[in-house]
């Protein structure tokens, strides 16, 4: 099996779609091709794919980010690898392209974060070289909430 990773573009749609939902998010195609196109249009952002025979194996999302505590870094703010390939190394076939892309920027760290539930990660990243430096919380306000009516572009 051949795999080859690619930039993103909207015939890579299905595929991404079907990981999405793999991932454990509820979205419907159309909101996906909306995200996935204003991805593709920012300069800040990257979205790789693992392709093999026209299959989405696996995508990786990618952000340049300024933090006031770190400056600019790159952060991986998604990686799916189909359930049914993992550990086959196509997750650090996508890692070595959000790598490249990230010093292609000028970046010098890279950071990910994980779900504590997601026990896969835990062991992945640090095979790869990732080190733990913290934990964290993460905590969402719907901004919408019931009583509130939805309007955009406020």
């Amino acid at each position: 099996m051949e795999v080859s990773i690619q930039a993103a573009n909207c015939e890579h749609l299905k595929g991404i779609h079907e990981l999405v939902l793999e991932w454990g998010y509820s979205v419907c195609e159309s909101e996906t091709l909306e995200w996935l196109k204003v991805l593709m249009n920012s300069s800040d952002h990257q979205v790789f794919v693992a392709v093999s025979d026209d299959a989405v194996l696996g995508w990786i999302a990618v952000e340049k980010r300024i933090l006031l505590g770190q400056g600019f870094v790159s952060e991986i703010n998604g990686l799916v690898v189909r359930s049914s390939r993992r550990r086959s190394g196509i997750g650090q076939l996508l890692v070595n392209a959000v790598e490249e892309w990230s010093q292609n920027l000028g970046l010098s760290k890279a950071l990910v974060r994980s779900n504590v539930l997601r026990l896969e990660p835990h062991e992945f990243y640090p095979s790869i070289g990732f080190d733990l430096t913290k934990t964290t919380n993460v905590y969402v306000k719907d901004l919408n909430g019931p009583n509130k009516s939805r309007k955009s572009d406020a």
